[in-house]
């Protein structure tokens, strides 16, 4: 296709420059690959659908409830698990598989459909590669990088292509549908930007059939919902807190955080001329709309509670188009200033955006901490790091709590837990979950937010004491890993953690116990899970604690 902006482009040139952004790119997501706890919900779900149990949180849950938000991957997962593939690993392989599509998706449009140049196309290329949210998301187990990628094609399918392509977007506007809760929306804005900019000279037609195929998938896909779950919307929405004055400030704190961290977002306000020059308005136009809305968006939104704006990262392809054509001017400027610039900005924009990801701010700590959104005060990347290590305590735990179940006599059919973190626990001990956030228990998310209640992190504004579920008698109300103990030493953990039962009011009907885990060490010392797990009918609180006694120094 000829270039809509005027340029000299050619299909050849240097398309080797996209191989260091690349690489670069790739270097870049291995340092933050992770798989955040989030992810194992969606998990959960595909081990249940591939074992055969249908999408569902919890086998023989009835109604099921739609505790994701990613349906499309839910799916994809599910082939993983059903061919025994490991769910750490392929998921977040398959994701930085689309970062990487999505990364030459934007060089070689920028190079041969835009004619950007190479420097330009290659410093755009680069600059999103290193960019620290893009490199997070690229792995982390949900599904943030195939709503990007498949949002940027719809972009290619509709602005990119010679003529609207309606075959090609109707495909993409179904997989963007699916792939995220909020995909349809996103698909609706383009197909209208679409008929705004190309409708005329019946361009209209192939935008029209796209925009149709994606409404009846929709259709489908919402009559599916309400068949099997009994609701057109997702418990995950319901759940995510209501939304007013207070909460929509958290939400505009959400997106101050992300631009005191990074800063370069804020250079697409000085690459808006370059974008809506008249000759190539018809691409800038929408491609400035989507890299603005995802910041209204996140707004909207009130904010995520995980790290490194990842409500904003589908939008950064977008500013990274911006920020190329800007610099292809600045770079076909008869003024030789403005060609030194270039490169000089180009660099800038890159180092000064991948500086966060050593913990390196130029902004001070004072600033960006008076719109923090969470309660605590660490940085993104202190965020990420602690998400991380999280993710691998909890994984942990769920292990330990399921073999505890299992070795530890217990009179329920269905052994349950009460937390509000589901995801690595819940995947790992396959209990079933009282969740005090509601994402998998409909009665919390249904819960009205009085106006005087404190403002929560973003997703937790529905969040209840674990004392709510006493009616539901749960197994186990609480469990913690106590580490390289020798048995007396085991006693006075187990001591202690029956004072904190005892001041919580709890002993009766709850007790504590506890479960080897592993194997003893040379000096005598293992670790071990402790729990609070209701007691059998009848139960003697001070029998019990002599039986543990006993079992601790190893009497019995």
């Amino acid at each position: 296709m000829k270039e809509r902006d005027g340029s000299k482009g050619k299909g050849g040139g240097r398309a080797w420059l996209f191989l260091p952004a690349w690489v670069a790119g790739a270097l870049f997501a291995w340092r933050f690959r992770f798989v955040c706890d989030d992810a194992y919900i969606s998990f959960r779900y595909a081990r249940n659908l591939a074992c055969g149990h249908g999408l569902r949180y919890s086998p023989g849950e009835n109604p099921p409830v739609e505790g994701y938000s990613n349906f499309l991957w839910v799916l994809i997962c599910a082939l993983f698990e059903r061919a025994g593939a490991a769910i750490t690993l392929w998921p977040p392989l398959l994701s930085a598989a689309c970062a990487s599509a999505l990364l030459f998706l934007l060089f070689d449009r920028l190079r041969r459909r835009l004619g950007a140049g190479d420097f330009p196309s290659f410093a755009a290329t680069l600059a999103l590669a290193l960019f620290p949210p893009f490199a997070v998301w690229s792995t982390g187990g949900l599904a943030t990088m195939p709503f990007a990628l498949l949002l940027f094609l719809l972009f290619d399918r509709l602005f990119l292509a010679e003529r609207p392509d309606g075959v090609g977007a109707g495909a993409t506007g179904v997989l963007l549908a699916l792939v995220r809760v909020e995909g349809g929306g996103w698909a609706a804005i383009l197909f209208v930007l679409a008929l705004l900019v190309r409708g005329r000279k019946g361009g209209s037609r192939p935008i029209l059939v796209a925009a149709a195929a994606t409404a009846v998938t929709i259709a489908a896909h919402l009559a599916w919902r309400f068949s099997y779950y009994g609701s057109i919307t997702p418990n995950t929405l319901v759940a995510k807190g209501a939304l007013d004055a207070v909460r929509l400030g958290r939400g505009f704190d959400y997106v101050a955080t992300f631009l005191l961290t990074f800063l370069t977002p804020i250079a697409l306000l000085f690459a808006l001329p370059a974008a809506l020059r008249r000759e190539r308005r018809g691409i800038g136009f929408p491609a400035a709309a989507l890299a603005f809305a995802f910041p209204v968006y996140a707004v909207l939104a009130t904010g995520d509670f995980m790290s490194m704006g990842r409500f904003l990262v589908p939008g950064l392809p977008f500013g990274a188009l911006l920020f190329a054509l800007a610099l292809a001017d600045l770079r076909r400027s008869p003024r030789r200033n403005a060609r030194i610039a270039a490169p000089v900005l180009a660099g800038a924009v890159i180092v000064v955006g991948a500086l966060p990801a050593w913990n390196v701010h130029l902004v001070p700590h004072e600033a960006r901490a008076r719109f923090q959104f969470r309660r605590a005060q660490e940085s993104e990347f202190e965020h990420w790091e602690l998400t991380k290590r999280k993710a691998a305590i909890w994984s942990e735990e769920g292990r330990a709590l399921r073999r505890y179940l299992e070795e530890r006599p217990h009179a329920d059919p269905r052994p349950s837990f009460v937390c509000g973190t589901i995801g690595a626990r819940g995947y790992y001990s396959d209990v079933y979950i009282y969740d005090t956030h509601g994402l998998v228990t409909p009665e919390v998310a249904r819960r009205p937010v009085a106006p005087d209640e404190p403002l929560q992190p973003p997703g937790h504004d529905k969040r209840v004491p674990e004392t709510y579920f006493l009616k539901d008698r749960p197994t186990v109300f609480d469990m913690r890993i106590v580490r390289a103990l020798k048995p007396r030493a085991l006693l006075r953990e187990c001591l202690a953690y029956r004072e904190e039962l005892r001041a919580a009011g709890l002993e009766l009907p709850y007790l504590v116990d506890f479960a080897p885990l592993g194997e003893t060490d040379t000096e005598g010392r293992r670790d071990y899970v402790l729990v609070w797990v209701r007691a059998p009918e009848g139960a003697d609180p001070d029998a019990a604690w002599e039986d543990l006694r006993d079992r601790a120094l190893k009497r019995k």
